[in-house]
């Protein structure tokens, strides 16, 4: 039994173990130097089991060739995982990030205008699962002030860290779409939870004291007029 194919592409220094890097610059730790938004990658048709990317399509002007070639040379039924900087985040302003992707970005590839980019991903990325790393630090803070993360994620800037998806690469055109998990970590490979499940402590009993409060007012009897 063959071992599968796995790569890290934009590996830079480090790659993910188990995995062949390719970078667009040499490294002791990278096994294929080459331009990624311009050459073909090493690799067969159809011969890569799983793409890792981590904090590189920031840095590209546009990922046209990157998920040609991704596209390429998946298996049928591949995973793919991407993690960038969250658009609200600080991270995602610094010197030399051209993109702020949030999971809109995803959601258009993928679920809402998959058909208008079927040419591009050359098959239909099945999006799983949405991952949103937020810090524990940032969790006390949300807990102190009473704030829910599912509407922390939603409105507020700074909640998020980092922005992760899996993705299940599809050749056949007439697979339909996935309705994706969003899930929350404190770090990129920590435990997953769903986001809507979290809330600060003591939310539920002040929900349920706040609705105490409004059917007493409702069910209170008007005091009588006096003649």
């Amino acid at each position: 039994m063959t071992e599968p194919v796995r790569i890290d592409l934009g590996c830079g220094a480090v790659t993910r173990p188990g995995f062949v890097g390719l970078d667009q610059v040499e490294g002791p730790d990278i096994d294929h130097v080459l331009d990624l938004t311009r050459d073909r990658y090493p690799f067969p048709d159809r011969s890569v089991d799983e793409v890792f990317s981590a904090h590189f399509l920031e840095h590209i002007d546009a990922p046209n060739h990157v998920f040609g070639e991704i596209a390429r040379i998946c298996k049928d039924g591949a995973r793919i995982e991407f993690w960038t900087p969250y658009a609200f985040s600080d991270e995602a302003f610094l010197y030399g990030h051209l993109h702020f992707i949030t999971e809109e970005t995803w959601m258009h590839f993928c679920v809402r205008h998959r058909d208008d980019h079927a040419d591009l991903l050359k098959g239909r990325w099945q999006l799983h699962r949405i991952v949103y790393v937020v810090l524990p630090g940032t969790l006390e803070d949300l807990a102190r002030q009473g704030v829910g993360l599912d509407f922390a994620i939603r409105y507020l800037k700074g909640v998020v860290h980092e922005l992760g998806v899996e993705i299940e690469f599809r050749a056949e055109l007439g697979v339909l779409a996935t309705v994706p998990e969003r899930v929350f970590a404190t770090s990129r490979d920590g435990e997953r939870h769903p986001v809507d499940t979290w809330e600060p402590p003591g939310a539920a009993a002040r929900r349920r004291g706040r609705f105490g409060s409004q059917l007493a007012r409702r069910v209170r009897p008007r005091a009588g007029r006096r003649r």
